[in-house]
């Protein structure tokens, strides 16, 4: 199995976020559409996590 960038983890995070979202614009009750949205934010708290370890690794003086 090959090794996965911490940039692309990121991006697909954040389209997997961006479709949950999408998909709840779309839903038909209010109980799909929370769980969508939960689901989103939780998604997009993982992806924000991930982009903020790519920063710390960038800063210099890291040692990441």
């Amino acid at each position: 199995m090959s090794e996965v960038s911490d940039i692309a983890v990121y991006q697909k995070l954040s389209a997997v976020a961006d479709e949950l979202d999408q998909l709840a614009s779309q839903g038909a009750s209010l109980i799909g559409d929370a769980a969508l949205n939960t689901a989103a934010r939780t998604v997009r708290g993982m992806a924000s996590a991930v982009y903020e370890h790519i920063m710390a690794d960038r800063e210099p003086g890291s040692d990441n």
